[in-house]
């Protein structure tokens, strides 16, 4: 038994070597990931952006696109493809990669979830995303007669000589409301992972 443990040891501090030596890899090949743009709307659930429904046991749903779809309408309902999304959804090409998400919560709990410090590869295409969730600056002007709300985000994003991930983890941290400052050094401080794949892979 102990040597089986010692085993399974060994077999996780070599995948976690490997993953960390693809990563490295990857940054030499592929450069750093660099957020561009990026902007969420919080809404209430029932004035939906984005198609179809969130899965029956989670609150988040979320994709990333390395490029545009053959339909934009299969991803975005027609009030998205009357504003920003439908032509930021675009912008993915060759160079850079959309991340899109939503995270669904009751009116109490109302927050926007931005993207935050800068994004990391952690394998040979697997990304890491530090997300920022933070209330709304004035919750009294804030005002939204719905009890279950909906935070939809788009950002976009450069690498350099192409090779967008195909898997990301978003890790969300807490705004400090005093400070201004994001809770994202210490793993403790995470609030929330979310893992996304490419929307063709859904």
């Amino acid at each position: 038994m102990h040597r089986r443990a010692l085993l399974s040891s060994a077999a996780a501090v070599s995948l976690a070597g490997l993953s960390g030596c693809l990563a490295d890899a990857r940054r030499t090949t592929s450069g750093r990931i660099r957020a561009d743009t990026g902007h969420s709307k919080l809404h209430p659930a029932d004035e939906r952006y984005v198609t179809g429904s969130f899965p029956d046991d989670a609150d988040f749903r979320g994709w990333l696109f390395s490029d545009p779809p053959a339909d934009q309408r299969d991803v975005f309902t027609d009030r998205a493809m009357q504003g920003q999304y439908s032509n930021d959804l675009l912008g993915a090409d060759g160079d850079s990669f959309v991340l899109l998400f939503e995270v669904r919560m009751p009116r109490e709990d109302a927050a926007f979830y931005n993207t935050a410090l800068s994004p990391s590869w952690t394998g040979w295409r697997d990304a890491d995303i530090p997300i920022r969730r933070s209330p709304p600056a004035d919750p009294e002007v804030f005002e939204v007669d719905a009890d279950t709300l909906v935070c939809t985000h788009l950002s976009t994003f450069d690498v350099a000589r192409g090779a967008a991930p195909t898997n990301a983890t978003l890790r969300v941290f807490e705004r400090d409301d005093e400070s201004g400052t994001t809770h994202g050094s210490d793993p403790e401080q995470t609030v929330a992972t979310y893992r996304v794949g490419r929307w063709s892979d859904r």
